[in-house]
């Protein structure tokens, strides 16, 4: 029974993560820069597949805001680039993050792109930006509270 248990186990941890195509996180030191660009290389060879895309935000306590608002620039292997703005909502009207973790660090993951089939084979570079704003002024200069930022593409299995 136990080993059936242990096969059982397996076989979920492995068939939750087949579909991942490519997943990387970037270490944020200090405070997010509003120059600084946290660059992806993503390698697609099946442009018949239909995939989506998730951003991966992780933060701590000390972030002073309830959502974060990141450019997400796409250059294409044949140099088009392509600009999605997406608004995270880490925390709701009462101020509960919405995350998940343990301690004063707290994950939080939003899919940005549904459906997407990628028409060329090739290097797809994918650039994140913080793109937070006081009001009408401009860029806030240097972001704190934002631990890392992360890209995850997965295959669509429905």
């Amino acid at each position: 029974m136990r080993n059936c248990l242990i096969v059982l186990l397996m076989f979920l941890l492995f068939s939750c993560t087949n579909n991942v195509l490519f997943r990387a996180d970037t270490e944020i030191n200090n405070s997010w820069h509003t120059d600084s660009l946290i660059e992806f290389n993503l390698n697609i060879s099946d442009t018949t597949t239909v995939y989506y895309s998730e951003i991966n935000i992780r933060h701590n306590n000390n972030y002073p805001f309830q959502n974060l608002f990141v450019f997400i620039h796409t250059t294409n292997p044949l140099g088009h680039k392509t600009t999605d703005t997406v608004e995270c909502i880490l925390a709701d009207k009462t101020g509960k993050w919405l995350g998940t973790g343990i301690g004063d660090i707290l994950d939080f993951t939003k899919i940005y792109q549904d459906s997407k089939v990628y028409e060329n084979a090739g290097n797809y570079i994918i650039e994140i930006e913080q793109a937070m704003r006081y009001g009408q002024l401009p860029a806030i200069k240097s972001l704190e509270g934002i631990v890392s930022v992360g890209v995850c593409v997965r295959r669509r299995t429905n």
